[in-house]
């Protein structure tokens, strides 16, 4: 006999696996177009995408390649678009493993260990590139 918690999972889980492509395509479009607007532009790495702007000489010097100028942001919204899709993904595994009535502890593994690698390279780059501006100072 199923628990609550296992019904609930399993609901839950039927439901991601329905719409995980949906999911997918709103996060991502969601992140580009937020990530074209100046304002609102946000990513995991926003502050190394702006020292790699001034590497690149995007702000500093008009004569720069576009496709060179815009690559910083390409990179990052990848990143960050490969990230999100990766969680969902595995917190729809995960969900439905719980629904099966699994055990999950070798199933949480890898997500777990990929946040802390992620949240790792967050603060080291937030660390590194703090006083980086976009006039390139």
């Amino acid at each position: 006999m199923a628990s609550n918690t296992q019904i609930l999972a399993r609901a839950l889980g039927r439901l991601g696996r329905k719409y995980q492509h949906h999911i997918y395509a709103v996060g991502t479009a969601l992140i580009l177009v937020l990530q074209a607007m100046p304002a609102h532009a946000f990513g995991l790495f926003d502050p190394a995408q702006i020292a790699l702007t001034c590497m690149f000489g995007g702000t500093s010097s008009g004569t720069a390649n576009a496709a060179i100028s815009a690559l910083p942001a390409v990179i990052n919204a990848t990143i960050t678009v490969i990230l999100f899709i990766y969680f969902v993904a595995s917190g729809v595994k995960v969900v439905n493993a719980l629904g099966d009535g699994q055990e999950i502890t070798q199933i949480v593994q890898q997500p777990i260990g990929i946040f802390f690698v992620t949240l790792v390279l967050f603060i080291a780059q937030n660390i590194l590139f703090a006083n980086v501006t976009a006039a390139c100072t």
